[in-house]
């Protein structure tokens, strides 16, 4: 009978081990996915929550100097680092100290029915004024605007024989529809020229740029309008710098800030109320040239108020 090898037992305890940590295993990897499940905590969640804890210990890991940065108020500018702004001799600044009336007692105001406007409703007490509906600076010399010794005459005989120590002149608006703002600006600078050759040499001229008016008011805006003002003005602007005259911009302050009058400034859209005619009238009680004491002179302007009232007729209200 042959002899037959006898089979290696094996261990069951050993196998059993192995069955008992697979086990363990799977429910244990089974519990997390139930729990995973019950707790609906999906993928992109899980990745959210890390993402979370990490950026939570990088904040708590950075320097406190870093956080302070954040909070820190921005350092103002100092006058080294500000922008440089553009400044004009011939725009005249405001000055800290208003004058009053008397400082207009020597002075003439010329222009046409916007300046009118501004004689009878801005509540000015003194000063000459010589204006007419339809002035420009092409026919001021010819058309005979002013109403003295019961007779029309121009604005350069009203000029005749004249004290005035300083000139408020206003013109423009019945230009816009000039064709050549270059030939607007030469017939200005002959207008200023002729004016400036009937006063005293230290006659002071102001020149008043042109304020800007409603176009919702205006019927026709094909050339009275808030742009061909903007180039006007321009015009006169460099005139004064070649000049030498002094340029007053009041659309400082009856702009609306939007490169137009201000909104319900007038009935026409050109002409002001008189409550923006005393806007105007404190804008040049606050603009003027400054001297060593600008109410040095206050007797001796009065006295020659008087004399130039005696002196100088008045013009008629029918200048207008």
């Amino acid at each position: 009978m042959p002899h037959q090898k006898k089979r290696k037992r094996q261990n069951p305890g050993r196998f059993l081990n192995m069955l008992i940590l697979i086990f363990i295993i799977l429910v244990v990897f089974e519990g997390r996915l139930l729990i995973n499940i019950f707790q609906k905590e999906s993928l992109p969640s899980l990745v959210d929550s890390q993402i979370n804890e990490l950026l939570t210990d990088t904040r708590a890991k950075v320097p406190e100097t870093e956080n302070t940065l954040e909070t820190t108020a921005p350092v103002p500018m100092t006058e080294t680092q500000a922008p440089d702004v553009p400044t004009n001799p011939s725009i005249v600044p405001e000055q800290s100290t208003p004058v009053d009336d008397t400082y207009f007692a020597d002075a003439v105001f010329i222009g046409d029915s916007r300046m009118e406007g501004f004689r009878n409703q801005s509540g000015i007490t003194q000063g000459q004024f010589l204006t007419g509906i339809g002035m420009n600076v092409n026919n001021i010399f010819t058309q005979k605007y002013i109403h003295l010794y019961n007779e029309q005459i121009t604005v350069y005989q009203a000029l005749i024989n004249t004290q005035y120590k300083k000139v408020y002149i206003m013109l423009g608006t019945n230009d816009l529809g000039e064709p050549d703002f270059d030939a607007f600006k030469e017939n200005y600078r002959l207008c200023l020229s002729e004016i400036k050759k009937l006063l005293p040499q230290d006659t002071l001229i102001y020149v008043i740029n042109v304020a800007y008016v409603e176009e919702a008011k205006i019927e026709d805006t094909s050339y009275v309008n808030n742009q061909n003002i903007e180039i006007v003005n321009q015009k006169i602007l460099e005139l004064c710098e070649e000049e030498g005259y002094y340029y007053l911009n009041v659309n400082e302050v009856l702009s609306d800030g939007n490169h137009s009058l201000i909104e319900g400034a007038t009935s026409d859209g050109v002409h002001m109320y008189d409550t923006y005619c005393k806007i105007w009238l404190d804008y040049l009680r606050t603009h003027y040239v400054s001297e060593t004491d600008p109410s040095a002179g206050e007797e001796e302007s009065s006295s020659e108020s008087e004399t130039q009232t005696e002196s100088t007729p008045e013009t008629s209200p029918e200048a207008s």
